[in-house]
């Protein structure tokens, strides 16, 4: 196992031709990850709406035969900018930051083990998952296929709500 190309940082943008508003409500709406995630199925949570700051939920993961879940934090949220949450079995910070341009709106995701890979996640990745290394290779994969499902689904809102 290669620890740095295992433990690598995930970061991809994508340009969305919807107003930043548009994306902004797709990410604190928690359907549009279990929609969007080839791995998040469901999200547990004691309350209904948007995300919010501070707010602990579970989300549930599936990769093969292999189901598990994860206990996140939301750790920033900055209102039409930026949302992240800190996932405590892995160690890892997903951000979601959004920048309005001339086209609509770059979204950029990223994926990051300030700590490195916690050892749960390392042993869990390698007993079930095929190792760390390729379970990142597929997060990445997911990274794209996840910012792909956000720019179709914002842009085929009702209505053209791009910027003018």
């Amino acid at each position: 196992m290669n620890p740095a190309r295992a433990e690598r940082d995930l970061d991809e943008s994508i340009r969305i031709h919807a107003a930043p508003d548009r994306v902004w409500s797709l990410l604190i709406d928690p359907r549009t990850m279990t929609q969007a995630s080839p791995e998040l199925f469901a999200t547990t949570r004691r309350r209904r709406g948007p995300l919010r700051a501070g707010e602990t939920f579970v989300g549930w993961n599936r990769n093969g035969l292999a189901l598990w879940p994860t206990v996140n934090t939301v750790t920033a949220f900055d209102i039409g900018r930026e949302i992240a949450w800190h996932t405590r079995s892995s160690g890892a910070v997903w951000t979601y930051t959004l920048t309005a341009d001339a086209d609509g709106t770059v979204l950029r995701e990223r994926r990051r083990l300030p700590d490195g890979a916690s050892a749960t996640a390392r042993l869990f990745a390698r007993v079930l998952l095929g190792g760390i290394e390729r379970h990142t290779d597929e997060l990445s994969e997911h990274v794209s296929a996840t910012l792909a499902w956000i720019k179709s689904a914002a842009e085929s809102a009702p209505g053209d709500d791009r910027p003018e």
